[in-house]
């Protein structure tokens, strides 16, 4: 069938034109919204119909950065800095990577990113070994059937050289084989899964590094995403190394922010560019504070990410409250500090979901087909069961979903008008399968570098 209707759930469009909530039916027809209204008739015998009452309709949320490759190492580095990480991932884990490995962390991590509700999601892939690698990793995303963005960064062997010298220091060129996969598998920029650039940026690589993986997504015409302002590595200012080596523009994403100067944000918001924040993360791996605030001073508003399954769950709820809270925080604390009572509250819940969602499309450069439930974009939803003692009774909707949802209320997934889940399970996915596969592979690798995992630490065997 090509038709889909969606009946009797309480809508939240995300859309800032239409009202924050509604009951109502939505028809899906070829891929697409074709109407929201309640009592929408249609011919049983031609159109999929479930009755949704009782449940909450929401866009498919966006990550707009995830390391997906690590996904075969869930909650290794559940007490790791990032300076844990990067010598255990970069150092040792992510150069023994086998196409096999990549393939099977891709494809539990998207199952679980699917299971959560995430519809859409930028995979920043820094560990692309040999084109065996990338072959595998654009099978797996294919495979999966979201709408993913199969981020091509360089390999852990190349980034490895920002061990022994520091920020700034990568020299290696990029390696043409985005070319290849340009041409072989994204011709159009029309599918599911699309190619973007996940470049070094200025705090692992140098200025004729940031000048050579420009050069290659302005061939190609894609987007280009940067992880800037991590801690101390900061210091080296990779917005202005950005600016000098290559030039600034509104199709560069930049993860994290926490550490940039004020003048380098006051540059991303000139340049029209997009931000991707990770506070989840960032408030445990010892990146910086929470840069939510600093952006929305200087116009930016920012689209949320997990960065990595390594230390924290792959969905988007936790992530939107962690964002919530750390920016209600701050101001509480400063008026509190200041001897005033909070009579106002600085951010909402409605914002923040639109930051996971909306937000998240437009920082993928989607936002004209996906991000809102709209009448006319691509039918990107996601079913919230609302009759759920953690939901029930339903009062406020988006407070719902920022507030209390987690992925067991996800009972509904659909992507381009196509259910990935339904009736809280995954269509055409064995998850036990999965699980095991993933961990047949994480042993075999363990063992192939002789190393195990001793309460968050790993060591050498002896």
């Amino acid at each position: 069938m090509t038709k889909t209707l969606l009946r009797g759930a309480v809508v939240v469009p995300v859309d800032p034109a239409l009202p924050e909530s509604t009951t109502a039916d939505i028809l899906v027809e070829n891929g697409r919204i074709a109407r929201i209204a309640p009592g929408i008739d249609v011919d049983p015998a031609d159109c999929d119909v479930m009755d949704l009452t009782g449940r909450i309709l929401i866009p498919g949320l966006v990550d707009t950065h995830r390391h997906l490759w690590q996904s075969l190492f869930r909650y290794a580095g559940a007490d790791w800095t990032i300076e844990n990480y990067v010598h255990a991932m970069w150092g040792v884990i992510g150069p023994a990577f086998e196409p096999e490995d990549m393939y099977v962390a891709l494809a539990v991590g998207l199952a679980e990113a699917v299971d959560a509700g995430c519809t859409q999601i930028f995979d920043w892939n820094h560990n692309h070994l040999t084109p065996e690698h990338s072959d595998a990793a654009v099978e797996a995303h294919r495979a999966a059937g979201l709408r993913s963005i199969l981020g091509y960064g360089q390999s852990m062997t190349v980034l490895a050289e920002f061990l022994q010298k520091g920020p700034a220091g990568g020299t290696a060129m990029p390696s043409e084989d985005i070319r290849r996969l340009r041409d072989r598998y994204f011709s159009s920029d029309d599918q599911l899964t699309r190619l973007a650039m996940a470049a070094r940026g200025g705090e692992t690589a140098s200025e004729a590094v940031i000048a050579a993986e420009a050069r290659q997504a302005r061939d190609l015409g894609i987007r280009t995403s940067i992880h800037a302002g991590n801690a101390t590595w900061a210091t080296v200012r990779p917005v202005l190394m950005q600016r000098r080596a290559a030039g600034l523009g509104p199709d560069i994403t930049w993860v994290h922010c926490n550490a940039l100067s004020d003048e380098e944000l006051g540059l991303i918001a000139d340049s029209g560019a997009t931000a991707s924040v990770s506070p989840e993360l960032e408030l445990h791996m010892a990146i910086g504070p929470v840069a939510i605030r600093r952006l929305l001073a200087v116009g930016v508003e920012p689209s949320l990410s997990v960065d990595t399954c390594l230390n924290i769950g792959g969905e988007l709820f936790s992530v939107m409250r962690a964002a919530l809270s750390s920016v209600r925080g701050e101001v509480n604390a400063e008026r509190i500090a200041d001897g005033t009572t909070p009579d106002t509250l600085p951010l909402s819940t409605r914002d923040v979901l639109r930051w996971a969602t909306l937000e998240g499309a437009r920082a993928n450069g989607l936002d004209q087909e996906t991000g809102t439930l709209t009448v006319g974009k691509r039918a990107d939803i996601v079913a919230l069961d609302a009759r759920r003692p953690n939901l029930a009774p339903l009062s406020h909707p988006s407070g719902s979903v920022v507030m209390g949802a987690n992925p067991s209320n996800v009972e509904m997934v659909m992507v381009d008008g196509k259910v990935l889940k339904r009736d809280f399970q995954l269509v055409n996915t064995d998850h036990v399968a999965l699980a095991a596969r993933a961990q047949a592979r994480q042993h075999d690798m363990l063992d192939r570098l002789g190393v195990r995992f001793e309460e968050g630490v790993l060591r050498r065997r002896q």
